[in-house]
């Protein structure tokens, strides 16, 4: 195996580690978890964050290369709480919260709020669909646009 192929395989490797991880903490694992786990060293690790986070599979703090995004999942509080199988994860947008349930395969009550006048939004997801619920899922920017700056800095 060359040199490219060993880092695709690292990073694939890597990947299933984040998401297993997230979906089972609530949060993304840091660079040293991830190294401890997988018997890489950091260098490879933070090498490997910063291979996914440019193919969009990730989004990486500014500054130190920890995982600040792992679409669905947000590692930082946001306004779209979702609780499910008795934990709590955030999603990045309203969009990402109800992603959460879906990739979780379980139930899920979302609390959110309107972008625009901060209205609680509370919806269901229940056998892998949307409860009934009042209210506009309003997406600011088209899905087009989302990676021009993912991050709204």
């Amino acid at each position: 195996m060359d040199a490219e192929q060993e880092k695709i395989a690292l990073d694939k490797v890597v990947r299933g580690h984040i998401y297993e991880f997230v979906m089972r903490e609530g949060l993304p694992p840091t660079i040293a978890e991830t190294s401890s786990v997988l018997s890489h060293s950091p260098d490879e690790v933070r090498d490997s964050f910063q291979r996914l986070a440019e193919g969009h599979i990730i989004v990486l703090r500014k500054g130190g290369g920890e995982i600040l995004m792992a679409n669905p999942f947000s590692a930082v509080p946001t306004p779209f709480l979702v609780k499910a199988g008795g934990r709590s994860y955030y999603g990045n947008c309203i969009w990402d919260a109800m992603g959460i349930p879906a990739m979780l395969k379980q139930d899920a009550a979302i609390e959110a709020s309107c972008g625009c006048c901060s209205t609680a939004m509370n919806l269901n997801v229940t056998n892998g669909s949307l409860g009934q619920a009042r209210g506009t899922a309003h997406f600011a920017i088209p899905a087009a646009h989302w990676w021009d700056d993912i991050v709204f800095n």
